[in-house]
């Protein structure tokens, strides 16, 4: 276990639901080159975590263990079917490291204390003096949330890399409002899935004639959609289930465009 330095309280609701227990259980639920491996490429060494699980990182009740869940399912679920698939496991492995890639510049990932109010996540980019980061909130890992699920906070630390890798690119960074009360949307591009070959999801075209595009959103519906219906073999119905359903809802409520497109249907691009 790693070494817990003096902490603070964080006030997550602990424990683990069905889902995060096979999670767990796919790799054996105490993997120590992985939760160490985790800890470096996803940047958990803020001091928030010392409370929060970071000596204990077999623990799946505890958020430390459930970010070690959500990263074991980028990195190791998917089939990488390069017919079907909207992007390969090295495209959603680079993207959501917090280390330096061909995606975007570094930052760091921190369990924030505060309330994100309606927010699962929230990437902080332009900090002045600072270094950039992903604030993950307690919905994210408190048992009973409807966000407490592995494949969201996968499908989360993908989205939100997303951001990062706008600002690296020069484009806003910010979600736009819609509906009353408003909440975040993004515009939907529709791409077919040989419009990006493996390892090439960092690719873009502007040019309204030959638009190739993705938005933090669509980075999440796409990533639950692979997560749902083309991973391997061996991952549980709970979690394909899971990752369809949050997919969906996604899609239905996040796009300030209309999207036809639901995950469990044929891909239609």
């Amino acid at each position: 276990m790693l070494d817990k330095p003096p902490s603070f309280p964080v006030h997550c609701t602990v424990g683990a639901n069905v889902e995060e227990s096979t999670v767990s259980s796919l790799y054996g639920g105490c993997w120590r080159d992985l939760y160490m491996w985790v800890w470096q490429a996803y940047d958990l060494t803020d001091s928030s975590w010392y409370s929060a699980g970071l000596s204990d990182a077999c623990n799946s009740s505890l958020p430390f263990a459930k970010v070690v869940n959500a990263a074991f399912l980028i990195n190791y679920a998917l089939s990488d079917n390069d017919a079907l698939q909207w992007h390969s496991t090295e495209d959603y492995r680079s993207s959501s490291r917090a280390t330096s890639n061909h995606f975007h510049g570094p930052f760091y990932t921190r369990l924030a204390t505060t309330d994100g109010g309606t927010a699962d996540a929230r990437a902080q980019t332009r900090r002045f003096l600072a270094r950039d980061r992903t604030n993950l909130y307690c919905r994210l890992f408190s048992l009973g949330s409807t966000s407490d699920s592995a494949g969201n906070r996968a499908s989360t630390m993908v989205h939100e890399s997303w951001h990062h890798w706008q600002y690296a690119h020069g484009f806003n960074t910010s979600h736009r409002k819609i509906g009353s009360p408003p909440r975040d949307a993004d515009w939907y591009y529709p791409h077919r899935v040989s419009d990006f070959d493996f390892g090439q999801m960092n690719r873009y075209d502007t040019n309204p004639s030959h638009l190739l595009f993705h938005s933090p959103y669509q980075m999440t519906v796409e990533f639950d959609a692979d997560l749902a219906e083309l991973s391997r073999t061996w991952v549980p119905l709970v979690v394909t289930q899971a990752a369809r359903n949050i997919g969906n809802v996604r899609l239905a409520n996040q796009f300030a465009n209309a999207v036809a497109y639901r995950i469990g249907n044929p891909r239609p691009f």
